[in-house]
């Protein structure tokens, strides 16, 4: 049986474990910095997020508890992953969790930052897929329109967020969020067995990637040596 959402480990996050957590926080005297603020990322034992709240939110779950159980303690969740919307546009919870769990725009090979990305769906919503952090990821505005309108490229996703990307040409490329626990790269040539042993990292360089799964930087290096390749042996480029 998987685990419940909201769960470190299989273990529902409980009011209980909120106020353990709160009273460690007050012991160092945290504080939110001036016209800032604080969250918490909740992650699994994997590495994968299974929650985002601020010190605000935490204080409000440990006071209200569960709202079936108002009369005391329970195995209940109180700090969830954002639930899922009717909407087309993601809440500002699901924003949170994403721009948490991506960091950057998730196109394997683009770093542009997560805070100048869209939340796109996965699965589009016209063909039926849900507003769900599952079937939401940031891609960057270049990237995301590659997605919506460039023909022939399929996108897939699994529910802790791993990201795999087909080009038209059957070229396949996944990214990882940053914080799962897989060995090897962010970016794989497939996607990762996670079932499997962890074994010694395979060997990657990110140059070997044909635009457009490369940075910027390396396109134009790929690009200048596929055509001072041509001039020299008088070949067309690949």
């Amino acid at each position: 049986m998987a685990a419940p959402t909201g769960s470190v480990a299989g273990t529902p996050i409980t009011a209980a474990h909120v106020r353990d957590l709160l009273a460690q926080l007050d012991a160092v005297d945290l504080q939110a910095p001036a016209h800032g603020a604080v969250s918490f990322s909740f992650t699994d034992d994997r590495g994968a997020l299974q929650a985002v709240a601020t010190l605000r939110e935490l204080r409000q779950a440990a006071r209200r508890g569960c709202d079936e159980h108002p009369a005391g303690d329970c195995g209940c969740p109180v700090i969830t992953a954002p639930e899922p919307t009717d909407a087309y546009g993601p809440t500002a919870a699901q924003h949170r969790f994403l721009t948490t769990r991506d960091r950057t725009c998730r196109h394997p090979g683009c770093d542009n930052r997560a805070g100048w990305a869209d939340a796109d769906h996965v699965i589009p919503h016209a063909a039926g897929g849900a507003t769900d952090c599952a079937n939401l990821c940031c891609l960057c505005r270049r990237h995301h329109r590659l997605k919506t309108f460039a023909p022939g490229w399929t996108y897939a996703m699994t529910p802790d967020g791993i990201l795999t990307v087909t080009a038209p040409s059957g070229v396949t490329r996944t990214s990882r969020p940053p914080g799962l626990h897989f060995t090897g790269p962010r970016v794989l040539t497939r996607p990762p067995d996670q079932t499997a042993a962890p074994g010694p990292p395979p060997t990657y360089d990110p140059a070997d990637d044909p635009p457009p799964f490369c940075s910027a930087a390396q396109a134009k290096r790929w690009v200048r040596s596929q055509f001072s390749c041509s001039r020299v042996h008088g070949v067309p480029p690949a």
